[in-house]
């Protein structure tokens, strides 16, 4: 999996990150009905899981649960979506328009 973070994004999330806090890229299925419907979020977390795989991007890394990896193209791109959102695309698709970031602890 190759993610590329867009400057602008790259900048906007380097302000929330720092002092032992990492970005997870999660696919939440709460409240979506099925194990397989859910929304790309981007989390800001304290903790890395065993079960997370390290993805080293053009700007910083990003963690992804390795059970997750299937719901995600090859090739992604994280970029702006306005002031306070993000957007999470493939070559072929916007898999979130509007994606939130979450301070998960």
């Amino acid at each position: 999996m190759e993610i590329h973070i867009t400057e602008q994004a790259a900048g906007k999330l380097s302000d929330k990150l720092g002092g032992g806090k990492y970005l997870k890229l999660y696919y939440d299925t709460e409240g979506c009905g099925c194990g397989v419907n859910g929304i790309p979020t981007l989390w800001i977390t304290t903790e890395v899981s065993a079960g997370d795989v390290e993805i080293q991007t053009n700007a910083m890394s990003v963690y992804v649960e390795k059970s997750q990896m299937l719901f995600y193209a090859d090739r992604l791109t994280i970029g702006l979506s306005g002031a306070n959102h993000y957007r999470l695309s493939s070559p072929g698709e916007i898999l979130n328009g509007r994606m939130n970031i979450v301070n998960h602890s």
